[in-house]
């Protein structure tokens, strides 16, 4: 029977949920079959578990065994459990031995977290709850969205391809929380449809409350001018803002005064950034900060991330290759408070539209995390929709060619010069031809998750001085640098890609350690060897969201060594 749109999207939140509680060591998990029963189940038991013990709570949950690949050996689950291996239905056993089937996530962590080895106080229980509650509420109505939105193909426009984020983050159980932060009012369900198409207000704020940088004003001004919006007085600055953001706003900044709200623009897949309607002609994104939690983190913009990027964005068109576009960030202003957690409440970043140059250059752009999104009950992905990838050997040999070309473009810089793009699917964006629908390169957005090594920058006169100091992209280590980079790189870019194409057991890692290896192991490419080897250690961090939330970190990473995807036969 199929389930329920609730309870299917009840199961996107749980399934993330179990998979990550696995993958983080929160409890013990078996591959078992039970009594010559043909179905493969994956068992969680509390740490402490023996077979002596009968009388105990057990979760079980289907795998699918088409796509569980090498995730275990002698029914222990060694490796990386992806959410997609998972499948319906999860089943309760209590003491009794009564079983129930069980969607909802916060029941299931309810019960679970009392297994960890570390207690979880009562405010922290309901506050996690609720966020996997409200993630689950949030995806029906993003299937509800889906359910009535076009499917797009090559040659529609790049924000069609943003909206295709239908599931949210693929791995993180909180994939479609979105939690307002007081003053703002809570957001429901019935609030997303308004914040796909948000309205935007202008203020006037006095030049002295912000800080700008790069010539915002001029580059801003066209688009006032067709919005007829009136000139600032004298010493006052227009700025725009998601009118859902106003009360952040007006608490911290009380000499802003809207001069108009309008409805131009359509939400990009990060929800706070947003394209202006073509009939504006205006050649950038405007990213513009949420005081909402998405995922795990605040969507607001401090002022390291809205004052860094003019730097950040000379550096990378110098030493990208020619094929990795920069949606370079053209001016931003932010606020002047010296609290930054005050500042970021009010910025607003200007970042290039690179739609019209591949236009012109013959090219269509897609969200990478768009091309493993499926639309609403379909089981093809949009790779395999888009390209015809009817079969292994055509999918393959697609992932292969795209594979290359991602490492080729990422690899280098990461080698020779210490910088570590966050290269997941939202933030690369690939170039394919309109014609033959050939990859041609990708495009890098989003500089706020950046890691870069400034030993390295430093030894061929990259000294980056005006960033502001305390900024986490900056580090003089790196190891740490390499291992961001295989985290957003391998595990989440290339390793969703290899999940959505069928390729877990079927080759899909073999071709990227091909490549890599390929890459890296050129005698003209610096650190290239020692970075090859790095990368192919037999254990990995991987990022623990649960611990993560548990002991109240976002940007201090908790992590726990995995087996290497690489390593995946």
């Amino acid at each position: 029977m199929t389930p329920s749109l609730q309870h299917q999207a009840a199961f996107e939140t749980s399934k993330r949920l179990l998979a990550q509680i696995v993958n983080e060591g929160l409890l013990r998990a078996s591959i078992l079959r039970i009594n010559g029963d043909k179905t493969t189940w994956l068992w969680l038991r509390r740490p402490d578990y023996t077979s002596e013990q009968t009388k105990i709570k057990i979760v079980r949950v289907v795998v699918c065994p088409e796509i569980a690949g090498g995730i275990v050996t002698c029914e222990e689950v060694v490796s990386l459990l992806r959410p997609e291996s998972l499948q319906p239905p999860i089943v309760l056993e209590e003491e009794t031995g009564r079983l129930s089937i069980e969607y909802d996530p916060g029941a299931l962590f309810s019960l679970l977290h009392k297994w960890f080895d570390r207690k979880v106080g009562v405010d922290l229980r309901d506050e996690t709850i609720a966020e996997l509650r409200n993630s689950a509420a949030n995806q029906v109505q993003w299937l509800k969205i889906g359910k009535i939105s076009h499917i797009p193909d090559i040659h529609s426009p790049s924000i069609a391809w943003e909206k295709t984020l239908l599931w949210g983050h693929p791995t993180h159980p909180w994939h479609r929380t979105c939690f307002a932060q007081p003053p703002l009012p809570a957001v429901t369900p019935d609030d997303i449809p308004d914040m796909v198409n948000p309205s935007i207000t202008f203020l006037s704020v006095p030049r002295a409350a912000l800080r700008i940088t790069g010539p915002f004003e001029n580059r801003l001004k066209p688009l006032l001018n067709k919005l007829h919006i009136p000139e600032p007085e004298a010493g006052r600055v227009i700025v725009p803002c998601l009118k859902q953001q106003l009360p952040s706003i007006s608490m911290r900044f009380p000499d802003a005064v809207a001069i108009s709200t309008i409805q131009p623009a359509q939400a990009q897949a990060s929800i706070r950034t947003i394209t202006i309607s073509p009939e504006f002609e205006f050649p950038y994104h405007v990213k513009l900060s949420l005081a909402c939690k998405i995922t795990s983190a605040l969507r607001t913009i401090t002022p390291w991330t809205a004052c860094g990027g003019l730097a950040v964005s000379q550096l990378l068109q110098e030493l990208l290759p020619t094929d990795l576009w920069v949606f370079t960030e053209a001016a931003a202003v932010c606020g002047g408070q010296e609290d930054f957690n005050e500042a970021k409440h009010l910025a607003c970043i200007l970042r290039d539209n690179l739609e019209s140059r591949a236009e012109a250059n013959g090219e269509r752009l897609i969200l990478a995390a768009a091309l493993t999104q499926k639309p609403v009950h379909e089981e093809r992905c949009y790779a395999e929709r888009l390209f015809g990838l009817g079969t292994l050997q055509k999918r393959k040999a697609w992932f292969q060619s795209y594979a290359s070309c991602l490492l080729q473009l990422t690899l280098p810089p990461l080698a020779r010069h210490g910088i570590c793009l966050e290269a997941h699917g939202q933030n690369m964006v690939a170039r394919f031809c309109r014609e033959t629908g050939a990859l041609r390169g990708f495009a890098i957005r989003d500089f706020g998750g950046l890691r870069l090594h400034m030993p390295s920058l430093g030894s061929y006169g990259h000294q980056l001085d005006d960033i502001f100091p305390g900024s986490a992209i900056k580090t003089n280590n790196l190891h740490d640098v390499w291992s961001k980079a295989h985290h957003t790189l391998i595990q989440t870019h290339l390793g969703q890609l290899v999940t959505a194409l069928q390729l877990e057991s079927q080759g899909g890692w073999a071709i990227v350690r091909e490549q890599l290896c390929q890459i890296l192991r050129s005698d003209d490419l610096s650190n290239g060897r020692d970075l090859c080897d790095f990368f192919m250690q037999d254990t990995m961090p991987f990022k623990c969201f649960i611990k993560m939330k548990l002991e109240g970190k976002y940007r201090d990473y908790v992590e726990r060594d995995l087996p290497n995807v690489l390593l995946t036969e």
